[in-house]
C-alpha cells in the first residue's frame, strides 16, 4: 500500500467528510459470531476520525514493511498480509452490512472490542481501519461527569476510548499491520493458526521422527507459541522434511545446545516425553537454532 496515495486522498475527506466516514463498533459472542453496531456520528466528529487516521498513517510511513509473521514482529516494522489469509474478516465485514447491524445499543457496550471506521475514498474505494478499544471500567463507588455551562453534570460511566493510534489498515485487499498483537485479538486467528499447525503436524507425522506423536501432537494445539511457529512453517512446508531426515544433524544439535531431549531405542526418532519439551523440539523442527559466524555464538531465532 502505497501510504502517501493514501494519504493524499484522505486530505479531500478531511476538507469534506459529510457522509463519507462510518463508525463501527463490534463485538464476538460466546458463539463466535461477529455483531456490529453503527452509532450516528456528527460531521465535525466525522472529520476529526479522519485526522487521527491521517496522522497515524503518517508516523507508519516510513517503517519498514514485512509479511505478516505468525511467530511474532520486529520492532519499528509494519506488516502486510493479504484479505483471504485471515478468515474471520469475511465474518466482520458481513456484520458491517446494514441489514446484520444491532438495532439499538447492547446493555453492556463494554463487550464490543474493537471499532471498524470505514471511509468511502474516491473512484469507490474504501479504506478499512481497525483499532481495539480503549476501554473505562465502571467506577465502584464515585460519579463521572464535566463540566456543561459552568454545571458539574454526571455523565454514563461506562464508556469507549477512541485514541490517536491505530492497529490494522485494510485497502485494496490487503491488511497493513502495525500492531501484530491487535491482529491477533481483534481476528481472533487463534483458531484459524491450531487449523494451519494440524496441517504441519500431518506434515510432521509422515516423517515418523517423532516418538509419541500422538501427545505432541495434543500438548502442540493446545499451546498458543507452538502454534504459531508451526502456522510460520506452512510458509515453507519442505522445511519440516529437511530438518528431521538427518536425524545424526538432529543428535548433534541436541549434544551441542544441551537440550533435555532423548532418542528413540533404535536412535531414529526424538523421544517426547513431556510438555516443557515442546518448544525445543519445534524449534528443531523450524530450523531456529543458529551458530554465529565470528564467535561462533549459539543462540534461537524465535522470528524463523
Amino acid at each position: 500500500m502505497s501510504f502517501d496515495s493514501v494519504i493524499g486522498k484522505l486530505g479531500g475527506i478531511v476538507e469534506n467528510p459529510e457522509g463519507k466516514v462510518a463508525l463501527y463498533f463490534t463485538r464476538k459472542d460466546y458463539k463466535g459470531r461477529y455483531t456490529s453496531y453503527k452509532p450516528g456520528i456528527s460531521t465535525p466528529l466525522q472529520k476529526e476520525l479522519t485526522k487521527i487516521v491521517v496522522e497515524a498513517m503518517k508516523g507508519l510511513n516510513n517503517k519498514t514493511v514485512l509479511p505478516f509473521n505468525p511467530s511474532g514482529s520486529l520492532d519499528d516494522t509494519i506488516e502486510y498480509c493479504d484479505y483471504s489469509s485471515v478468515d474471520s474478516l469475511w465474518h466482520i465485514l458481513e456484520s458491517l452490512d446494514g441489514d446484520r447491524l444491532l438495532e439499538s445499543i447492547p446493555d453492556d457496550i463494554s463487550k464490543f472490542s474493537f471499532y471498524c471506521l470505514v471511509i468511502q475514498l474516491e473512484d469507490d474505494d474504501k479504506l478499512l481501519i481497525f483499532r481495539r478499544l480503549t476501554k473505562f471500567k465502571k467506577l465502584q463507588k464515585g460519579i463521572v461527569g464535566r463540566f456543561i455551562s459552568g454545571d458539574f453534570e454526571q455523565i454514563d460511566s461506562d464508556l469507549l476510548g477512541i485514541d490517536g493510534q491505530i492497529d490494522i489498515i485494510g485497502y485494496d485487499s490487503e491488511l497493513t499491520v502495525a500492531n501484530h498483537i491487535s491482529m491477533e485479538r481483534i481476528f481472533d486467528i487463534k483458531t484459524q493458526y491450531q487449523e494451519s499447525a494440524k496441517k504441519t503436524l500431518a506434515m510432521i507425522k509422515e516423517t515418523n521422527r517423532i516418538e509419541n506423536f500422538e501427545q505432541f501432537e495434543e500438548d502442540s494445539i493446545n499451546d498458543g507459541r507452538v502454534i504459531r511457529g508451526l502456522t510460520k512453517l506452512l510458509q515453507d512446508p519442505e522445511r519440516v522434511k529437511r530438518s528431521l531426515e538427518n536425524i545424526e544433524k538432529v543428535k548433534e544439535l541436541v549434544d551441542v545446545v544441551d537440550l533435555d531431549i532423548k532418542f528413540s531405542e533404535d536412535d531414529s526418532k526424538l523421544l517426547y516425553e513431556r510438555k516443557d519439551q515442546l518448544q525445543n523440539i519445534t524449534l528443531i523442527i523450524r530450523d531456529a537454532y543458529y551458530q554465529s559466524f565470528i564467535n561462533e555464538r549459539l543462540g534461537v531465532d524465535e522470528l524463523a
